[in-house]
């Protein structure tokens, strides 16, 4: 049994995993959250919306045979990536947090 493990998978997996994170913060009841969880949440759903955004900066940017390192490389620019984005999601760069945070408290408080 042959198992090949290209990026393409790995790339449609992390997009996967992306996408279930997304949908089950979507299904969660913001009205019964603390202050603490919806801030906490505003940050995780603005760290995968700015991942998305440097996913789709690097794939701009052509890869040269020369300088490309393969799988690992791919492994690695996608765990360096995933931490810039929640840096910079949990350390207010962009603000997104902020407004999704501002965003589902006006909701709560309306209850819609």
């Amino acid at each position: 049994m042959d198992i090949k493990l290209g990026s393409e998978y790995l790339y449609s997996a992390q997009e996967k995993l992306s996408l279930s994170k997304a949908t089950a913060m979507n299904q969660k009841n913001f009205s019964a959250m603390e202050d603490k969880q919806l801030k906490q949440v505003s940050d995780e759903f603005a760290s995968l919306l700015i991942q998305e955004m440097y996913k789709a900066m690097r794939n701009t940017v052509p890869k040269d045979e020369w300088l490309n390192g393969g799988l690992k490389q791919d492994i690695f620019e996608d765990m360096l990536y995933t931490e810039y984005s929640r840096q910079s999601a949990y350390n207010g760069g962009l603000g997104l947090g902020k407004m999704i945070y501002d965003f589902l408290n006006r909701t709560e408080k309306q209850g819609v």
